[in-house]
């Protein structure tokens, strides 16, 4: 390993990481219009979610020891090519918890209540603004959640908060946890968003969740049903939640994330009325920032240092390749 260890960057890190390494490590991150720029003298990689690093990446990267994913998602890292290739594997599962929750909460608030429309017509100064206005009162509303998980959890602690009734379908929580959150388990998905006036989704992304909200599923769900997606936007079938919008099945929808990310411009869903579409930034927050790739250095520098990192994702690869020690 380099001697500091360099860590690369997808793209120019945060000045408060370089004060925070002090002198542990060396940062580099692409210099000119190739992606890879620099990785071929990676020792570690804090990877964005831009990237597929898979065996073409790592190939490319003799060095590499460990790549921390800034974010909870590691659906863009193809995990048995990095186990193939000796390199650990992190996530940052906590750092956007806080942040992509307010973020699910204040798309719940906006489309249930109409907020876009309604800003709509006082910009075509169409009048009569109170008897035209459709807004769903959350206190007593129920709120299904697919996913109860750290950020599905925190929704689920502000919305019971406001009065929501709060469900959740999450077949890898414990009763214990339901308990805890004072949130109705369901153990069928189907019958989970069949009653809710609000669905929100925070479940992971992988070959069996891909389009788990498709045109089956949303036939399950009540008329007039509103939507949100903060997770990962082939979570949902665009064209079935598109069809469902223009027959007023779907009442409306929040969508941080998308398929594809970015929407281009003149895309069905960011002409629609009724979705508000945000470019992936629920985490964005310069507090969510600094705790994400704080988390993901401290990562890296655990692995350098020959500390299994505490998110490993591939626990069996460690110690990894290069590496002169047995772990811990």
């Amino acid at each position: 390993m380099a001697d500091p260890p360099i860590i690369w960057f997808d793209r120019s890190p945060n000045s408060v990481l370089t004060d925070r390494v002090d002198g542990k490590a060396t940062f580099s991150w692409p210099t000119s219009a190739d992606p890879l720029d620099g990785i071929d003298d990676a020792d570690g990689v804090i990877a964005g979610a831009s990237i597929i690093y898979d065996q073409s990446v790592f190939v490319e990267a003799p060095n590499l020891r460990v790549l921390a994913r800034a974010g909870i998602g590691f659906d863009n890292v193809v995990l048995d090519d990095a186990t193939a290739y000796g390199i650990a594997v992190c996530n940052t599962p906590d750092g956007p918890t806080i942040s992509t929750a307010e973020h699910a909460l204040a798309l719940i608030f906006s489309v249930s209540k109409g907020l876009k429309q309604s800003e709509l017509r006082l910009h075509r100064q169409e009048g009569n603004y109170g008897p035209l206005h459709r807004a769903l009162e959350l206190d007593g509303a129920s709120l299904t959640l697919i996913g109860l998980g750290r950020i599905g959890s925190r929704v689920a602690k502000v919305a019971t908060a406001v009065g929501m009734h709060v469900t959740a379908y999450d077949p890898f929580e414990s009763d214990e946890h339901f308990e805890t959150l004072g949130v109705e388990r369901s153990i069928d998905l189907k019958q989970a968003v069949s009653e809710a006036q609000v669905i929100s989704v925070h479940a992971p992304l992988n070959s069996e969740t891909r389009h788990l909200v498709d045109s089956e599923l949303i036939g399950h769900m009540r008329d007039g049903v509103f939507i949100v997606n903060t997770a990962r936007g082939a979570l949902i079938d665009d064209h079935a939640l598109f069809v469902a919008l223009e027959s007023g099945k779907v009442a409306g929808a929040g969508l941080d994330v998308t398929e594809p990310e970015p929407l281009p411009s003149g895309h069905p869903l960011l002409e629609h009325e009724n979705v508000l579409v945000t470019p992936h930034v629920a985490s964005a927050t310069p507090e969510g920032r600094e705790r994400i790739f704080s988390m993901a250095l401290d990562q890296v520098l655990s692995a350098f240092a020959g500390i299994k990192p505490s998110h490993i994702l591939n626990p069996e690869v460690w110690p990894g390749r290069n590496s002169d020690n047995e772990g811990n």
